[in-house]
């Protein structure tokens, strides 16, 4: 029952650890180079870097490309754009990784704690 309550626990903490998109309002001009981006047009998702918002259009550079990379930037229409989302996913894997390490540490700890034999119980 213990470990069973542990595994929902830790299910519920990894829901915090995404990538936090989140809307966010566009100004004109350059967006930080690694910022990632996902633009919604026509039904499908871009997910770019390196954004530039024009009055008429946004560019980027499409996430699996170097950001530095400008024979590979894109533009869209500002106008065909339905919705943009800010995210860092890199972050969300990072904590989702020390949350995963923390939560093993600490079950280890417990389960240490109540059995004599693993010598943490001293």
């Amino acid at each position: 029952m213990r470990l069973k309550l542990l595994h929902v626990a830790l299910a519920l903490l990894q829901t915090g650890c995404g990538a936090g998109w989140r809307t966010a309002p566009l100004a004109t001009g350059p967006l930080p180079r690694r910022q990632q981006a996902q633009l919604w047009t026509e039904g499908r998702a871009l997910r770019w870097h390196a954004l530039v918002v024009a009055a008429d259009s946004i560019s980027g550079v499409p996430f699996t490309r170097p950001p530095a990379c400008d024979s590979c930037r894109v533009a869209v229409p500002r106008g065909s754009v339905d919705s943009v989302r800010l995210g860092n996913p890199t972050a969300g894997f990072w904590k989702g990784v020390g949350l995963g390490m923390g939560s093993a540490l600490v079950a280890v700890v417990v389960i240490c704690r109540g059995d004599r034999s693993c010598g943490l119980g001293d």
